[in-house]
């Protein structure tokens, strides 16, 4: 009878240190999926920002900015052809303008370049991360399958367990109820 019990309460205490350990592994699992969506957002945020940066409303300002440089010069250019200014401001006027729009050009190039690695960088990361995300969503769903196989089979055992009690119960209470039960039980007492 004692073995019975000690074999029932090793049972009982088992059952609880498995749905401990699955209750402790299940919040570690939301743990890193928190870890996972905060990373995810950070990405979002880059991509937002380079959206914002390679607006074609910037690129249409800089544009207009050249278009209003290059009024000037043309203004600039009758006025030499009406003789109001002499040739050597001109070129002096010229050179400088020149250097600006020179210096406007490069560095127009210079953030289109860029911007074009930044999002192909992002696009990259962006498409990293998704592949990477499905991954973990199916290692999530694969666990919380194994999961419920555990719980089913310990709620299974549990089950059994507790059939197997009432059979060794009514086997006890058939033994007393017998002949010779009835003697072992007299000579006990």
């Amino acid at each position: 009878m004692s073995k019975i019990i000690n074999a029932i309460i090793v049972g009982l205490f088992g059952a609880i240190c498995f749905s401990v350990g699955i209750y402790y592994a299940t919040l570690e699992l939301e743990e890193q999926v928190n870890v996972w969506d905060s990373n995810y957002q950070i990405i979002t945020d880059k991509v937002y920002a380079f959206e914002k940066v390679s607006d074609p409303k910037t690129i249409r300002l800089y544009v207009k900015e050249l278009n209003k440089i290059l009024d000037d010069v043309t203004f600039l250019g009758k006025m030499v052809e009406s003789g109001q200014t002499s040739a050597e401001s001109l070129d002096e006027f010229f050179s400088e303008y020149q250097s600006k729009l020179d210096e406007a050009n490069d560095m127009i190039f210079g953030h289109h370049t860029e911007l074009t690695e930044l999002e192909y960088k992002l696009k990259e990361q962006v498409t990293r991360l998704t592949g990477e995300t499905d991954d973990n969503l199916e290692s999530i769903q694969e666990i919380q399958d194994r999961i419920q196989e555990q719980v089913d089979y310990v709620n299974k055992l549990n089950v059994d367990i507790g059939q197997s009690i009432t059979n060794v119960e009514d086997d006890i209470q058939t033994i007393k109820s017998s002949k010779y039960g009835k003697k072992i039980w007299i000579v006990k007492k």
